[in-house]
């Protein structure tokens, strides 16, 4: 049986009784129409919409609205170009959700995105742009060539789908495409001059920034304190029963070995041994190499 009580009656639509017994007042007051939702795509730009300003460094972007790249068949990867038509605002800002909480602006420039357009409730006419477009969480690049400073160096991205199999040496970049130059910051030379990775060698990264990307390669562990094994004094006749091991020592570690002997029977005839000292940091790995230290061996005496 259908409901005949008051909420039988009630327009939702209209937000008002529909028995005709409202308020005249009530009754009369005009139902705002709901609010049209524009979509459209956009492709992010690398500078302001107008010359001499400042990009933005949070979630907001300057935008150029597009449209689909002419031509396309329903088969096609969907492609844009910037929209031409007259009378319509063609560079914008717009928010990306995807970028909010953290307040990172990470997309390069020629990213498509696709843009909402919300009217405002409060401001006639007015429209707030977003879109949600997250940021790649995780790149992969190769390194070109040495920058300016330490630690940095120019590079490319790899992009697109790796076709390798199970079979075969690696060999990459395995099907992927050396896509848009970035600049490449390893932190672990970080306050150094040097530049310790190979050019064309292929790194896992994080963007930090449009056109910037974070490599963690080879970090460098801690190197005060080390435990010393050798030494460049003659020392005792009986074995040194000490020993490191990066597993449970976990500290860094000076290690002096003998590089080579020498007697030259034209020259002083004394045995020598020579001695290098090796630095490695907590992690085992090799960070310095000492000049040599000559140790005596025995010398010639008169009969």
């Amino acid at each position: 049986m259908p409901d005949s009580g008051p909420s039988a009656n009630f327009d939702p639509l209209q937000n008002r009784p529909g028995d005709g017994t409202a308020d005249v007042a009530f009754a009369s007051r005009p139902v705002p129409r709901p609010a049209q939702v524009e979509q459209f795509p956009a492709i992010v730009r690398g500078s302001p919409c107008n010359t001499g300003g400042a990009n933005y460094t949070d979630a907001r972007y300057y935008l150029d609205r597009a449209v689909g790249q002419s031509g396309l068949r329903p088969t096609d990867a969907f492609d844009a170009n910037g929209e031409q038509t007259p009378g319509i605002k063609l560079c914008l800002t717009a928010t990306n959700l995807a970028e909010l909480d953290a307040g990172t602006h990470l997309l390069s420039a020629g990213t498509i995105v696709q843009v909402l357009a919300l009217p405002s409730r409060d401001r006639g006419g007015a429209k707030q742009y977003v879109f949600n477009h997250p940021p790649p969480a995780a790149v992969v690049v190769q390194i070109g060539g040495a920058a300016g400073g330490g630690g940095k160096y120019s590079g490319n991205l790899v992009t697109g789908t790796s076709t390798a199999t199970s079979s075969g040496n690696l060999a990459m970049p395995e099907g992927m495409q050396i896509g848009d130059p970035v600049l490449i910051l390893n932190p672990a030379e970080d306050g150094l001059s040097t530049h310790t990775l190979r050019s064309g060698t292929f790194h896992n990264g994080k963007l930090v920034a449009p056109g910037v990307v974070q490599i963690d390669c080879v970090p460098t562990g801690n190197t005060a304190s080390p435990t010393t094994l050798g030494g460049t004094s003659e020392g005792s006749e009986s074995a040194d029963t000490s020993h490191w091991s990066r597993a449970t020592d976990g500290s860094p570690l000076d290690l002096y070995v003998v590089c080579r002997m020498a007697y030259n029977e034209s020259g002083d005839q004394t045995l020598y041994a020579f001695v290098r000292k090796l630095s490695f940091d907590a992690c085992g790995l090799l960070i310095a190499v000492s000049a040599e230290a000559r140790v005596t061996i025995d010398a010639t005496e008169a009969c």
